[in-house]
C-alpha cells in the first residue's frame, strides 16, 4: 500500500475544514474549563444508560492516491500515480443502538454520539458547528465500514457548563452518503499527504549522506558521540560545554543523523533568547551547504511579528486586526505555497507569505511547524502551560518521536519558576470590577464577592484574624509577606472559579461585540476583559496543579492591596513532565556548574547523563585575576569602595587599548562607581564610555553593541553594564571586539521574599539552601559575563573578578577547569600583573 501517515480524526477535520475568522475570544478556554468539560462528558456518559458505550476507540487504514508533485489532483496525468495509507485514529464519545428518544421518527439504528461542552448560551446554538459535525461523521464512517452498516446516525450533544442545559442535533446517513462525504474529505487531504511523504524521502536521503562540515575540534567528536548515545538510549543529557567547543553543531548534527536513521521524527531546538535561536538557524544553513534538505521554522513571539502597529490594541479579533477576518479561508493556500517553495522558514519568510495571502504570520508559523522537520523557538513552546504547542504537546498527542535540544539551559530554572507561578491581586480585581459595572452587572457582583474573599488576609496583617491566617511571617522587606497553607486560600479560589465561569459564559457569546456607540471605549473594555480573563485563568490553573514544590504566601503593598502568590519553588517535576514528551533531551550551556544543581532542578534523574566538555581553547590565553581587596557587600558600600573599584578598573584597562565591559550588581551600584570613575579618570581622546540603562529599546541595544563592533589599538571603550542583564550573556563579540570583562561582585540575587522561601525550602530538603537561593544563581551570572571575552581559538583576553569572596574555597570550587590558574591580586597591584600578561601575547 506504500508509505503510511498517522493522523487523528480531530487533527484532520480541524485542519482541512477550518474556515472563517481568527478570533482569540473563541480560543479563550481555560484549563479549568477543559477539566470541567471532561467531568461533564463523564456525567452525560454515565446518565446515558447501560446500552451506551463510552469512549470507543476507532481506527482505520484508508488508502489514498497521492497527487502529482505540483499538488494536481490528477496524479495519473503526471505519471505520478502512487498509493499511500493514512492510519486515522480517534475516540468516539459514545455509541449506542436504538431509537433516539428526541427523534423517534428515525427508528432503531447505530448512533455515534459526539459531546461538546460550552459556556455559550444553549439557546444560541441553532445548528452544529461544521467542524464538530465533521468529527462525528468521521467516526460514523469508520464504524459503519467496520460493521457493514447500511445506515448510521450522528448525534451532536451540546451541554452548557454554566447551566447544565443540553441541546441535541441528530442526522441519519446511508452508507453511500457517509462514504461519499468521507472520500471527498480524504481527497482534499491527499495533497497534504503527498507533500509530506515525498518530502520525507528527500529529507531522509540527505540525512543519510550528511557529513560533519568542519574538522573536529579537540573533544568535539566525543561531545557529538555523547549526544548520539543519549538519543539511542532515550535519556536526558546535561552538558556543560564552554564557549568554543562548538556545542550547537555538536548537538544538532548527531540529532539529525539519528533522525535519518529513523530514531526520531522531529527536532525541537528551544532557546531563552532570539539571538541564540539565530545561532541554530545559522547552523542549519551551514549544513544545507553540505547537502542537507530540511524544513526548519524559527517561531517568533507574537508581539515581534504582529502586523498591528505598536500602540494599538494587539488582539486577534476581526475588529482589531484586518487579517483576522477570513484568516482560515486563506491560510491553507498560503501554507501549501510556502511549503512547496521554502525550506528555511524565517521571520521574514512568514511576513512575506502573510502579506501575500493576507493572513496572520504568527499563526502561519504555527501551521508550518506541523510540517517542519526542525522547529526553533522559545522555551515557552514546550514548557509554558499556556503557550506550549498543543498541536504537539497537548494531552493525547506525542505519537511522533521528538528530540529536544535545550540551549542556555541554565536560564530554564528561573524561567520555569516564572511559568509555573501565579498571582492574584486584590487591587487589579477592584480596578477591573469598576470598569465593567454597567456592561456586565452579573460579573460585577461576582467580582465583589471575590474582593470580600480578600478580607481575612487584610485582617491577618491587622491582627484581627480569628483564627489567624498566615501566622508565619517572612522576615524580609519589612514583614510584608505571610506564608499561607493551601487550605487558607480555598475560599478565595472557590469564589474565583465562579468569576471565571461567568467570564467564560461572556466569552462564549461575545463575538457580536459590546453594545455601545463608543468603539474606543468598547475596545478598551475588551482589552481589559481578556487580560483579566487570562490572568485569572492562569492563577486557577496553577492552583489546580500545585504539588509539593510550591509555597503560598500573601504580599501586602499599600494599605488595601494584597496579592496571593502561588510560588513554584521547585520546578523540576513540571519540567521533567514536559521533557518526557520527547524521545530524548539534551540540555546544554556554557555555564551549567555545578551540574548536580542544574540536573536536580531541571528534572534529571540518576539514570540521566551528565558531561563536562573540556574547552578547546588554550587556557593560557585567558588572564584571570582576582582583586581581593574590594567587595560588593551591601554593608561595606561607600565612597572608599567605589573609588577602589574605579582604580582597579582603570589599572586594568590602561594596560592595553581596546574594548572592555564592566559588570555591576545593580544600576545603583553602576551609577555610584561611574560617577567616581568619571571624576577620577574622565573621558578623553583615548577613552570613551558606553553605559547600559534600564528599559533600553531594541534600537538602543543595537546602538550600544554597534560601538563594540570595531576594535581599535589607539583608544579604549569601556562598557558599564549590569550583571545578569542583556549584555552579560548571549552577545558574541569575537576576536579584539572585546578583550576584557571585569565583574564586580558575586552576582547575588537581591534578597527578597521568594529568595528566602527558596533558601528555607532547600534547607528543609537536605540541601544547602543558601547555595540554591543565592550562591549558585549568582555564580552563573559571573560565569556568563566572563564568557563574553574568549569566543574563538584566536581570542586573547582578561577577566577580573572584583570581590574578596572569590578568594574563598566555596567560590573557587565553582570555577570551571580553565580558571584554575587564576591569579590573586589587589586594586593596587593588578596593573602590573595585567601588563605582564599582555606582554606575553603581544
Amino acid at each position: 500500500m506504500g508509505e503510511e501517515i498517522k493522523l487523528s480524526v480531530r487533527d484532520l477535520v480541524e485542519f482541512v475544514l477550518r474556515s472563517g475568522d481568527l478570533d482569540e475570544r473563541a480560543m479563550g478556554v481555560s484549563e479549568e474549563a477543559m477539566l470541567e468539560g471532561a467531568r461533564m462528558h463523564r456525567k452525560l456518559q454515565r446518565e446515558a444508560g447501560p446500552d451506551y458505550t463510552a469512549e470507543v476507540p476507532l481506527a482505520i487504514y484508508y488508502p489514498i492516491l497521492l497527487p502529482g508533485e505540483s499538488g494536481s489532483e490528477d496524479a495519473a496525468e503526471e505519471g505520478a500515480a502512487e498509493q499511500a495509507a493514512v492510519l486515522l485514529e480517534g475516540r468516539a464519545d459514545g455509541i449506542f443502538y436504538g431509537c433516539d428518544p428526541e427523534r423517534p421518527i428515525f427508528g432503531d439504528a447505530w448512533t455515534i454520539d459526539e459531546i461538546k461542552t460550552t459556556y455559550r448560551k444553549i439557546s444560541g446554538i441553532t445548528e452544529p458547528t461544521p467542524v464538530h459535525l465533521a468529527q462525528a461523521k468521521c467516526y460514523a464512517y469508520v464504524y459503519s465500514v467496520q460493521n457493514n452498516l447500511d445506515v448510521v446516525r450522528v448525534r451532536m450533544t451540546y451541554c452548557s457548563l454554566a447551566t447544565g442545559q443540553i441541546r441535541r442535533f441528530t442526522k441519519e446517513y446511508t452508507a453511500e452518503e457517509i462514504s461519499a462525504w468521507f472520500d471527498a474529505l480524504m481527497k482534499e487531504y491527499a495533497r497534504w499527504a503527498g507533500l509530506q511523504i515525498r518530502w520525507r524521502r528527500v529529507r531522509d536521503a540527505s540525512l543519510r549522506e550528511l557529513e560533519f562540515p568542519f574538522h573536529y575540534r579537540p573533544g568535539q567528536r566525543d561531545l557529538a558521540v555523547h549526544v548520539y548515545h543519549t538519543i539511542c538510549h532515550g535519556k536526558k543529557l546535561f552538558l556543560e560545554a564552554p564557549t568554543g567547543t562548538g556545542k550547537t553543531i555538536s548537538a544538532i548534527f548527531p540529532s539529525l543523523k539519528a533522525m535519518g536513521e529513523g530514531k526520531a521524527d522531529r527536532l525541537f531546538y528551544f532557546t531563552a533568547k532570539t539571538v541564540t535561536g539565530q545561532v541554530a538557524t545559522e547552523t542549519f544553513s551551514i549544513l544545507r551547504e553540505q547537502g542537507l534538505r530540511l524544513k526548519s521554522v524559527q517561531l517568533t513571539a507574537k508581539d515581534k511579528i504582529c502586523i498591528v502597529p505598536k500602540g494599538e490594541p494587539r488582539r486577534c479579533t476581526p475588529e482589531a486586526c484586518p487579517r483576522a477576518k477570513g484568516h482560515y479561508d486563506r491560510v491553507n493556500d498560503a501554507l501549501f505555497d510556502l511549503l512547496t517553495h521554502e525550506e528555511n522558514v524565517s521571520r521574514e519568510v512568514l511576513k512575506d507569505y502573510g502579506e501575500r495571502y493576507q493572513v496572520c504570520p504568527f499563526e502561519l508559523g504555527l501551521d508550518v511547524s506541523l510540517f517542519a522537520d526542525a522547529m526553533i523557538g522559545d522555551y515557552n513552546y514546550l514548557f509554558d502551560p499556556h503557550v506550549k504547542l498543543r498541536r504537539f504537546f497537548a494531552e493525547g498527542k506525542g505519537k511522533d518521536r521528538y528530540l529536544f535540544l535545550v540551549d542556555e539551559a541554565h536560564n530554564l530554572v528561573d524561567r520555569g519558576r516564572d511559568m509555573y507561578s501565579a498571582s492574584l491581586s486584590r487591587e487589579e480585581v477592584r480596578i477591573f470590577r469598576s470598569a465593567i459595572r454597567e456592561i456586565y452587572p452579573e460579573l460585577w457582583k461576582k467580582l465583589g464577592r471575590l474582593l470580600t474573599a480578600f478580607k481575612p488576609y487584610k485582617e491577618a496583617f491587622e491582627g484581627e484574624s480569628t483564627p489567624p491566617i498566615g501566622t508565619q511571617f517572612l522576615e524580609v522587606m519589612g514583614g510584608r509577606e505571610r506564608v499561607l497553607l493551601a487550605e487558607e486560600i480555598e475560599a478565595a479560589a472557590d469564589t474565583a472559579y465562579k468569576v471565571l465561569e461567568e467570564m467564560q459564559t461572556i466569552l462564549g457569546d461575545q463575538r457580536k461585540g459590546i453594545d455601545t456607540a463608543d468603539r474606543d471605549a468598547a475596545a478598551q473594555v475588551q482589552e481589559n476583559f481578556l487580560t483579566a480573563f487570562f490572568n485569572l485563568s492562569h492563577f486557577l490553573m496553577i492552583y489546580e496543579e500545585m504539588d509539593g514544590g510550591y509555597q503560598i504566601y500573601i504580599d501586602k503593598s499599600g494599605r488595601e492591596d494584597f496579592t496571593i502568590r502561588l510560588f513554584c519553588v521547585d520546578p523540576s517535576g513540571k519540567l521533567a513532565e514536559c521533557l518526557r514528551q520527547g524521545e530524548a533531551s539534551v540540555l546544554f550551556s556554557a555555564t551549567l556548574l555545578p551540574i548536580r544543581y542544574y540536573k536536580r532542578l531541571l528534572g534529571g534523574t540518576e539514570e540521566d547523563y551528565e558531561v563536562y566538555a573540556r574547552s578547546s581553547f588554550e587556557p593560557e590565553k585567558l588572564g584571570l585575576f582576582i582583586a581581593g581587596d574590594v567587595t560588593s557587600r551591601y554593608r561595606m558600600r561607600g565612597t572608599e569602595q567605589y573609588e577602589r573599584i574605579a582604580a582597579c578598573i582603570h589599572s586594568t584597562v590602561s594596560q592595553r587599548h581596546g574594548n572592555y565591559m564592566v559588570f555591576f550588581p545593580s544600576y545603583m551600584f553602576l551609577d555610584k562607581v561611574l560617577e567616581r570613575y568619571g571624576e577620577m579618570y574622565p573621558e578623553d581622546g583615548e577613552t570613551a564610555f558606553a553605559v547600559q540603562s534600564p528599559m533600553m529599546t531594541e534600537e538602543e541595544r543595537q546602538a550600544f553593541l554597534a560601538r563594540f563592533e570595531e576594535a581599535a589599538d589607539d583608544r579604549s571603550l569601556i562598557g558599564f553594564c549590569v550583571l545578569g542583564g542583556i549584555f552579560s550573556e548571549g552577545i558574541d563579540l569575537k576576536e579584539d571586539r572585546l578583550i576584557g570583562a571585569l565583574v564586580v561582585g558575586t552576582g547575588f540575587p537581591q534578597v527578597c521574599a521568594e529568595r528566602e522561601i527558596l533558601k528555607q525550602y532547600f534547607d528543609k530538603d537536605g540541601e544547602n539552601g543558601f547555595d540554591y537561593a543565592y550562591r549558585f544563581p549568582g555564580m552563573n551570572k559571573v560565569l556568563q559575563a566572563a564568557g563574553r571575552v574568549i569566543r574563538t581559538g584566536e581570542d586573547v583576553g582578561v577577566v577580573v573578578l572584583m570581590d574578596d569572596r572569590f578568594r574563598t574555597g566555596s567560590y573557587q570550587r565553582l570555577f570551571p577547569a580553565e580558571w584554575r590558574g587564576g591569579r590573586l591580586t589587589d586594586s593596587l597591584g593588578i596593573g602590573d600583573k595585567v601588563s605582564r600578561f599582555w606582554d606575553e601575547w603581544l
